[in-house]
């Protein structure tokens, strides 16, 4: 082993799967990765380039709806100006996150194209704090823009791989079964083909046979359903996206043959779903098929203005949301990984190792991004530090302190 490397100690360790291991225990890195996990003080330990200690170590959080903290005029043009969202993730535990693009109508498509040209650049490159893995396109292919910006979600097949073209990174798309039922599905199938992860949601009126039409497209492919609850319905008798979103298993009945239920997000703010229906949705679904994510719009400034492909937006009185001003119409959140982190251990009583795999391990899972989400071997050494009252102290990207608390938060 290289003598530069650098030893990190802690008492409780989330390691993949939902387990920890408590103890006096040792995570090696060389090079910006994890190369062993000691639970003895051995020579190697005390031979460590750097020390530091902790309480609790979790890996990076991995958020995978991420519209940017700010950096730009307009909403729209936050990912013209990565580098601002990216410094200051790490202040809430997000080593990686998938950058969400919306496609509005009335903005010029050039404006779109040189946002995903500056984005393509960055996308799985460290140094700047946390890292961009990928696009998440949300839209334009929805039927209900809730507080999107309106796109056009008719545009042709050819405008629609001029898009794709435009984004190679493109890990998620968020599409409307309904509106795909009318064209045989054809760009899902285009999704598939290009190992992109096809997300169903925005839609309030798809329906049972619209959604199954779309899991057939490719029965061996697990979907995904974006931000679950929000821009989608339950009914007991007729089966809408939040009832596919909801159960672990489906029934033996004729259409679901050999269909797996899809993996799901929540926005972890607690305001845009009911802390009941998040603990329903605790309970009925298995942990790792559920990832929580910040769909975040804007930081939590109350009452905080901007823009949003020209309309106004403001943040609620307590921080928490993005709305259309004067309205109650949410345009997304303003919480972090890290708020939903928390509410899983202290409001839903869920231990360590399962909320980390929730915000971490799943979502990377989900977009599949490879050897970040989780503490193991050969994984990038992207950590969360945190005291026994999971006030966060530092964050780790590439074996780096990119974050250091200067008191508890």
């Amino acid at each position: 082993m290289d003598d530069d490397f650098i030893c990190i100690t802690c008492k409780q360790l989330a390691l993949p799967g939902g387990e920890t291991r408590e103890g006096k225990l040792h995570l090696i890195i060389e090079d910006g990765v994890i190369s062993a996990i000691l639970d003895q003080e051995a020579d190697l330990v005390k031979s460590a380039r750097t020390h530091y200690y902790a309480d609790i170590v979790t890996p990076g959080f991995v958020d995978i709806h991420h519209h940017g903290l700010s950096g730009a005029d307009d909403l729209v043009q936050f990912w013209s100006n990565p580098a601002y969202t990216q410094q200051r993730l790490p202040k809430y535990g997000v080593t990686s996150f998938l950058a969400s693009m919306v496609f509005p109508k009335d903005l010029q498509l050039h404006t779109v194209f040189n946002t995903l040209k500056i984005l393509e650049g960055v996308v799985g490159k460290t140094g700047q704090g946390s890292t961009c893995e990928g696009i998440h396109a949300e839209g334009p292919i929805v039927n209900d823009f809730g507080g999107l910006p309106v796109g056009d979600n008719e545009m042709s097949m050819p405008e629609f791989k001029e898009i794709l073209d435009a984004m190679p990174s493109c890990r998620i798309m968020t599409i409307s079964p309904h509106v795909e039922a009318k064209s045989n599905y054809e760009r899902i199938e285009l999704l598939l083909e290009r190992g992109i992860v096809p997300a169903l949601g925005h839609d309030r009126v798809a329906t049972e046979q619209e959604i199954l039409g779309a899991l057939r497209m490719k029965p061996s492919i697990q979907f995904h359903i974006t931000h679950l609850f929000n821009v989608c319905n339950f009914h007991h008798r007729n089966p809408s996206l939040v009832n596919f979103g909801m159960t672990d298993r489906f029934p033996s009945i004729p259409g679901y043959e050999k269909l797996a239920p899809p993996t799901v997000e929540i926005i972890g703010d607690m305001f845009h779903v009911h802390p009941l229906a998040v603990s329903n949705l605790l309970s009925s679904r298995h942990f790792s098929q559920i990832a929580f994510v910040s769909d975040c719009t804007a930081e939590a400034i109350p009452n905080k203005k901007i823009t949003y492909s020209d309309r106004n937006m403001r943040v609620t009185t307590d921080g928490k949301c993005l709305v259309i001003d004067g309205t109650t119409t949410l345009a997304g959140s303003c919480c972090s990984c890290l708020d939903a982190f928390k509410s899983l251990i202290k409001t839903f009583h869920i231990g360590i190792g399962k909320a980390a795999a929730m915000v971490s391990e799943n979502p990377a899972r989900i977009a599949n991004l490879k050897g970040i989400g989780g503490v193991k071997v050969g994984n990038r050494a992207d950590l969360v530090l945190f005291d026994d009252n999971l006030n966060l102290l530092k964050t780790f990207v590439c074996g780096q302190p990119v974050y250091e608390a200067k008191e508890p938060e």
